[in-house]
């Protein structure tokens, strides 16, 4: 049985704005998104409205906009700016206000044609934390679009910019998308079938940016802490603490990271392991922790980094991962990491102990990791009690760095090498 969508509470009056008439689709089950998708053209059609309808039973708030009568109510003189990533974000503030939601959604622009090109426009407008990202479906600039007088020479967007691409994409429309990313803009090509609707394009590149489900991929649960990056960008990082729980290296490391620009999720190892887990529960963990952060934070680069009891569980999660998840890996960082992986903590293992008696190996493990995504960082004072140097000779990073187990308190050194590994293989 479909679920019934929520219907708007009776004090609930969508406000005035340029937009003029929405066409507000609630959400199927909880909110898991806000949307503000303009028309193809001129009106609000049969096909804008199955697209919207599609949204909403996937968990997005959907306003739709009209984009001939928005694009009137533009003013188009020379050299003026009419602020619409203001109208877009004032509509998302007073109807999840007006709703009551529990978090707020930052608005996801998207369109078809000329109403994804209008989209981008949006964007390019925005500052920083303001517009989530722009999706468009084959975008094309209708006249008024292309008359309007800003936004149409920027160099750097704040936010993702996806493009699906049909095969019936104009040539000319292609190569001026070509043209900026020359320029420095960055823009994400998704190829699209032929024959598909607008609805289901829409719909494949408007999940990836969707909220984890409130069931099943919930991380609530879990003892995260979050460090989200004070101007968002495309990278992800997840840090799995040692036994001691969340504290000194992995604090550290994790702030670093979040001066650097990247998003980063904490997972507390000491509450985590605390009862035994199996290899393949905190793998299913560790891809809710993904599922919701690349949504939620709209990130494409990844980076899994594990020190010490982090780190010894670590290949053992990232080879029971889904696929889809897998590509957006670009590193797995294991720091301080031994030779056997135990799934509860020991209080022994405070003392410095090495792994148990029924501790996992791990060396079978890193030879079934790809190596080129790996990256093994030691102290040159545990060299006989970690598995790194049994990479030596393959693709995988290995980092002999002076020191123990805490590599002489330098972790900001440590966490450079981490990025730096993480820049060359993004490119």
């Amino acid at each position: 049985m479909t679920p019934a969508r929520a219907p708007a509470p009776p004090s609930f009056v969508v406000p005035p704005s340029r937009y003029g008439t929405l066409h507000v689709v609630p959400p199927i089950g909880g909110m898991r998104g806000f949307v503000v998708l303009f028309s193809k053209g001129n009106g609000w059609t049969t096909e804008d409205q199955q697209a919207a309808t599609r949204l909403a039973e996937r968990g997005a708030f959907v306003a739709g906009v009209d984009t001939g009568y928005y694009l009137s109510h533009i003013d188009t003189t020379p050299d003026s700016c009419n602020l619409m990533d203001g109208d877009a974000e004032t509509i998302a503030h007073q109807i999840q206000r007006a709703l009551g939601t529990e978090h707020y959604f930052t608005p996801i622009m998207a369109g078809v044609g000329a109403g994804g090109a209008l989209a981008e426009r949006v964007l390019a407008l925005a500052p920083a934390v303001s517009i989530a990202g722009a999706l468009a479906v084959d975008p094309v600039a209708s006249p008024a679009v292309t008359a309007l007088p800003c936004g149409n020479d920027a160099t750097q967007l704040n936010g993702f910019w996806d493009i699906g691409a049909t095969p019936g994409w104009p040539a000319a429309a292609a190569a001026e998308v070509a043209e900026r990313r020359k320029a420095g803009v960055t823009a994400e090509i998704h190829p699209l079938p032929a024959g598909g609707s607008e609805a289901d394009h829409l719909l494949a590149l408007v999940l990836p940016h969707l909220a984890a489900a409130d069931t099943g991929d919930s991380v609530a649960d879990l003892p995260l802490v979050e460090l989200p990056a004070a101007t968002p960008g495309d990278r992800l990082a997840v840090v799995l603490s040692g036994d001691g729980g969340w504290r000194d290296i992995d604090k550290s490391i994790a702030e670093t990271l979040r001066q650097d620009g990247v998003s980063t999720i904490g997972l507390d190892s000491l509450r985590y392991f605390w009862s035994e887990r199996t290899p393949q529960r905190t793998a299913d963990d560790l891809a809710r922790i993904l599922r919701a952060y690349i949504a939620r934070w709209h990130t494409r680069h990844v980076a899994l980094i594990g020190y010490s009891f982090g780190a010894d569980v670590l290949p053992f999660a990232y080879a029971r991962l889904p696929t889809d998840l897998k590509t957006h890996i670009d590193l797995v960082s294991l720091i301080a990491l031994s030779k056997g992986a135990d799934f509860e903590i020991r209080v022994v293992g405070w003392l410095g102990a090495p792994p148990s008696a029924n501790a996992l190996p791990i060396p079978p493990e890193l030879a079934r990791m790809p190596a080129g995504r790996v990256q093994c960082i030691y102290g040159a004072d545990d060299d006989e009690g970690t598995a790194c140097p049994a990479l030596a000779g393959t693709a995988a990073d290995v980092e002999r760095l002076p020191g123990g187990h805490h590599f002489e308190g330098d972790y900001e050194r440590l966490t450079r090498r981490i990025l730096a590994a993480w820049r060359a293989r993004i490119g």
